[in-house]
C-alpha cells in the first residue's frame, strides 16, 4: 500500500519492490498515486469519484500507456454522479452496469436517465400549463381523469418529437463519422 504517510525512504522501497513485480495488486491514495509511473499497469479501480477531476485524469493514467490497452473501473453512489458528468464532459466515456443477483448488468448511462428524467419534468409543466389553457372554467364529472389523459397524450407526442430529434442527430454524426 502506498500512502502519503510513507517516508521518502519507505516510498523508494515500496516502488522498488513494485517494479520487481512483486505485488499483483498495488492500492495508492490520490496524493500518492500521482507520483506513480509503473510498467503494464492492467485496470485501475476507483474507489469512488474524487472531487478534484485532475485526479481522475491521474488515476486513469497509469493505465494503457504506449502500445497497451487499459481498462479504468469506477465505483460511484448515486451522489457522486455530478462528477461523473463532469468527467464525461472532459471526453472520457462509461459503460454503465449495476451489480443484480451477484452479476454486473449493463444499465442506461446515468446522464441518459438524467437527461429523460429532466425533459420529463419540464415537459410535464409544459403540458399542464398547455391543457390548462384548454380547461373551461366549468368543471364537469371526471375533469381529472380526462386531464390526466391529455397530459399523457401531449407527453407521447412531445417524447416521440424529442426521440425523432435525436435519432436525425445521431444519423448526422454516423455520416461524419
Amino acid at each position: 500500500m502506498i500512502h502519503g504517510g510513507l517516508t521518502p525512504r519507505e516510498r523508494k522501497q515500496q516502488m522498488k519492490r513494485i517494479r520487481n513485480l512483486e505485488f499483483q495488486y498495488v492500492i495508492a491514495s490520490d496524493l500518492a498515486s500521482r507520483g506513480i509511473d509503473i510498467e503494464g499497469v492492467s485496470h485501475v479501480i476507483n474507489f469512488d469519484v474524487p472531487n478534484d477531476i485532475d485526479f481522475f485524469t491521474h488515476r486513469v493514467g497509469r493505465t494503457g500507456r504506449g502500445n497497451y490497452k487499459g481498462v479504468a473501473i469506477t465505483l460511484y453512489s448515486p451522489d457522486e454522479e455530478h462528477n461523473i458528468s463532469l468527467i464525461e464532459d472532459r471526453g472520457f466515456v462509461f459503460n454503465t452496469v449495476d451489480i443484480k443477483d451477484g452479476e454486473l448488468k449493463e444499465v442506461k448511462a446515468h446522464n441518459q436517465r438524467q437527461a429523460r428524467m429532466r425533459k420529463d419534468d419540464h415537459l410535464t409543466n409544459q403540458v399542464k400549463n398547455k391543457v390548462r389553457s384548454k380547461i373551461k372554467n366549468k368543471v364537469k364529472p371526471g375533469y381529472k381523469k380526462k386531464f390526466k389523459q391529455e397530459v399523457e397524450k401531449m407527453k407521447r407526442q412531445e417524447r416521440k418529437q424529442f426521440s425523432k430529434q435525436q435519432n436525425r442527430q445521431k444519423r448526422k454524426q454516423n455520416k461524419k463519422g
